[in-house]
């Protein structure tokens, strides 16, 4: 089932007329035409405090083209043109809260393929170190036989070679 237009909007003078484009006026002379049939519109205070009241950022509504509504939103407090992101794509879902079937599945291929980069990308996991015989670190005892995972910076305990094994288990 489609959505109904608000009443207003079928008494408008641009409803039906399929021969020009409100939203992208293509000449200069395209869109005088368009703000001519604007100005003698109807509900073209309606219009206009709509487009106002949802932000849109896009073509004439109430005679005004975007930057004017811009301008006309910042000085009377109104909730300024927003672009949002097509539906179907992850700064949809992710930073504007979009939880369509469609924006859904964007963000599930999205966060896929970052994944699946973050980890072509890491480096290789550390060769752990076996102990051969017990190594004081600090004020603790690390065993003979204990597995250490070396930290970027930190040396080696003298006593520990990666992969040698425990001399008393050779």
């Amino acid at each position: 089932m489609l959505p109904r237009l608000p009443e207003w909007q079928t008494r408008a003078a641009c409803k039906g007329r399929v021969d020009l484009d409100f939203i992208e006026p293509k000449s200069p002379a395209e869109d005088a035409q368009c703000r001519a049939l604007c100005a003698g519109c109807p509900v073209r205070e309606q219009c206009l405090a709509s487009a106002l009241a949802t932000g849109e950022a896009w073509g004439l509504w109430g005679g005004l083209d975007a930057e004017e509504r811009l301008r006309l939103a910042e000085r009377d407090g109104h909730e300024l043109p927003a672009v949002l992101p097509a539906h179907g794509t992850n700064p949809r879902y992710a930073k504007h809260g979009c939880r369509c079937d469609l924006c859904r599945t964007a963000h599930t291929d999205y966060e896929r393929t970052r994944r699946a980069l973050r980890r072509r990308r890491a480096e290789p996991e550390p060769e752990p170190i076996m102990l051969a015989e017990p190594v004081r670190i600090g004020r603790t005892w690390a065993g003979a036989g204990q597995l250490l995972l070396p930290l970027p910076g930190v040396p080696r305990p003298r006593e520990a070679e990666f992969g040698e094994l425990v001399a008393s288990a050779a």
